[in-house]
């Protein structure tokens, strides 16, 4: 057609994004339960054991975590979330003429991490840079992503295997950083900056993971230090845990002990809790902060209790995966203006 330009070079890269998955709807609370549970990033049991234990604790958490779902509308958001950061991300390229093309993978729900990957080379690309929308590295999050893909790569061992490149960690991205910071000063001009405390709230995972090397509570730390200077804040703040669960020994101190600590401190004080391990909204943030946390610090004595949402689709947040696929295909000599796009 007369004017109409057409690319020359077809992508040969691409990007996997991988989250964590959830329930799109009631019936597939208990099945999404199973598959998080028979990870054994999760729980470290052999296999049968393991599975008969997911099949337990899935039957037994179904109804408690569907009511949960309930509350905020009977499906995980971070799904539509997640595609929506996808096409975000996918736009950003497209606006700096970069031919990368991005693809979704979950963990626990479908498209799982594996159906991708089968579906990026099916289609030919040489290269893909799996990106785990997890900024602090963990056993249990980016490591076990890493894990479904090396059993991949076995299963697919034929000549023309993609070339992957996996990024382990991205809390220190600068627009990463100044995305929350931006959120949290836009939560603090509605409250009274002289009695504010900030609460950073991340995801417990089991203690014996960093006893045995997990730097999940170093990078959690270090995040929190990051955004506190670039806030330059210099009033109380602190770091807490949050959802979990079993009999096993987690990281504390959880965010309940937080909030009573301040409570009997001083109940004029106001709470701003900053989900810092998530970077969707999800049961987690709605419901376990934004509704229990909230009356228990109600109940507490605690008069004004504030969260700041979910990073989303925030454009620094975008910038920040941007930026980490640069980098990472830059760390590994490939040079990013052969991946400009060409016209005829």
């Amino acid at each position: 057609m007369r004017g109409r330009k057409s690319i020359l070079n077809q992508s040969k890269t691409a990007v996997l994004l991988v989250n964590f998955g959830g329930p799109d709807s009631l019936r597939s609370v208990k099945p999404f339960l199973y598959n998080l549970f028979s990870d054994s990033k999760i729980i470290g049991l052999p296999a049968p054991l393991r599975q008969f234990l997911a099949w337990i604790i899935s039957t037994s958490r179904e109804k408690a975590s569907g009511e949960m779902y309930k509350k905020i509308g009977s499906k995980s958001p971070l799904i539509p979330i997640t595609y929506l950061q996808s096409q975000k991300l996918q736009q950003l390229f497209r606006k700096n003429k970069i031919d990368i093309d991005v693809f979704l993978g979950f963990r626990y729900c479908k498209p799982y991490i594996e159906d991708s990957l089968d579906l990026i080379k099916s289609k030919g690309y040489e290269k893909i840079v799996v990106l785990s929308l997890y900024p602090q590295y963990s056993f249990t999050t980016t490591g076990s992503t890493e894990m479904v893909v090396e059993n991949w790569k076995k299963k697919n061992n034929v000549q023309r295997q993609p070339v992957i490149f996996s990024i382990k960690d991205w809390y220190k991205d600068e627009d990463y950083i100044q995305s929350y910071a931006n959120q949290i000063n836009n939560a603090l001009e509605n409250l009274d900056l002289r009695s504010t405390e900030i609460l950073f709230s991340a995801h417990s995972i089991p203690i014996k993971n960093i006893l045995n090397g997990d730097p999940y509570e170093k990078h959690i730390n270090e995040t929190a230090k990051l955004i506190i200077e670039k806030l330059k804040w210099k009033k109380k703040w602190h770091i807490a845990y949050q959802s979990k669960l079993g009999p096993v020994k987690w990281l504390e101190p959880s965010c309940e002990v937080v909030i009573e600590e301040i409570a009997k401190r001083n109940q004029n004080a106001s709470i701003l809790v900053v989900p810092i391990s998530f970077v969707c909204e999800h049961v987690e943030t709605i419901y376990e902060i934004g509704m229990l946390y909230k009356e228990f610090a109600r109940k507490a004595g605690i008069k004004t209790f504030r969260r700041v949402p979910a990073l989303n689709t925030d454009k620094f947040l975008i910038q920040a995966l941007y930026n980490q696929v640069l980098n990472a295909l830059e760390s590994n000599k490939i040079n990013i203006k052969e991946l400009l796009i060409t016209y005829k």
